[in-house]
């Protein structure tokens, strides 16, 4: 016996999940629409009948019946195509919010491959520093001046460095919130954030040109409310890390560094003390502003841990 051709079927109904949901939805749309309009025909039609309305005021009535279903089929397919624009959009936002964590997620890595870099190399130069330091009469006028002196060995196309940032405050250091500005001579310098944390920021510097001569560049910045603990308690501290050791074996690649403490003007003279007793100080003396002046220098940097130890009379100071 023959067997019968087989059966041609067309290709399956592969429909999301989603979109079985939008026609069942449309399918409850109308049927709601159609048990409505049906329900208010007949109870206004059998109030008709009994009240034996006048047959044009029964087809005005009937008029105004059908007018409400159409009004009503329609805010009910409005409210249908609203709700059906608020679930696509919300999708979109999440593939967006997704999108969004992948690319910090990636923007992040590439950032922590450029701090190892950085950790990693050496550095190729000589440098002076001068740090200068004002302690502000208030949050805002608290500033910090560094004054570098390189002499590349022998290029320098980028290197880190650590702002002084407040280190008593529990929220996230970034570069926009300190007013960051770097410059130097014969070409520019770019500023890109490496870690923005609570009490740590960390700066990536691109100079264009790359460093081939003696350079002078300054960076200056203003952290703020750094210094308020001094004025509120007489006292605070200040730390600050030296590099690793060079390529060329020397144990830092500062060949000198000072730091130029500023205070506002006071009937006491502040102090500066450093802990381990590294450098030499200046007594305080005031400078041709008026403020109080400390100068602290060691003239042979070793790669060492400073912390200077400074107090100053609260509530002493006197406003410009």
């Amino acid at each position: 016996m023959p067997s019968s051709p087989p059966e041609r079927r067309g290709p399956p109904d592969r429909k999301t999940p989603a979109e079985w949901q939008a026609r069942s939805e449309w399918k409850a749309l109308f049927a709601g629409t159609l048990n409505f309009s049906v329900l208010t025909i007949g109870v206004v039609s059998g109030i008709a009948q009994l009240a034996d309305f006048p047959t044009g005021f029964a087809r005005a009535l009937l008029l105004a019946v059908f007018l409400t279903c159409l009004l009503y089929f329609v805010i009910r397919v409005w409210q249908f195509y609203f709700v059906e624009k608020v679930r696509e959009l919300r999708a979109q936002l999440a593939k967006e919010a997704e999108k969004l964590t992948l690319a910090q997620s990636g923007h992040r890595r590439y950032l922590d491959a450029i701090e190892r870099i950085s950790d990693r190399e050496k550095p190729l130069f000589a440098e002076t520093l001068e740090v200068i330091v004002w302690i502000g009469v208030d949050d805002e006028t608290d500033r910090i001046m560094e004054k570098r002196v390189t002499t590349p060995d022998p290029l320098v196309t980028h290197r880190a460095m650590r702002p002084i940032v407040p280190t008593d405050q529990e929220q996230i250091v970034r570069l926009d919130d300190i007013a960051f500005r770097v410059s130097r001579s014969g070409g520019r310098i770019t500023a890109l954030p490496l870690h923005e944390q609570i009490r740590k920021l960390r700066v990536w510097l691109i100079f264009d040109p790359a460093l081939s001569a003696r350079t002078e560049w300054e960076v200056e910045y203003r952290p703020h409310s750094l210094w308020r603990p001094l004025r509120e308690r007489g006292w605070d501290q200040l730390v600050w890390d030296d590099r690793l050791p060079t390529a060329h074996g020397s144990p830092s690649a500062f060949t000198s560094f000072t730091v130029r403490f500023k205070f506002p003007d006071s009937d006491q003279p502040p102090s500066v003390k450093e802990r381990q007793g590294y450098g030499e100080l200046t007594e305080p003396a005031r400078d041709e502003s008026g403020m109080w002046e400390v100068v602290w220098r060691d003239k042979a940097p070793a790669g060492r841990h400073y912390v200077w130890d400074l107090t100053q009379a609260p509530g002493g100071t006197r406003r410009p």
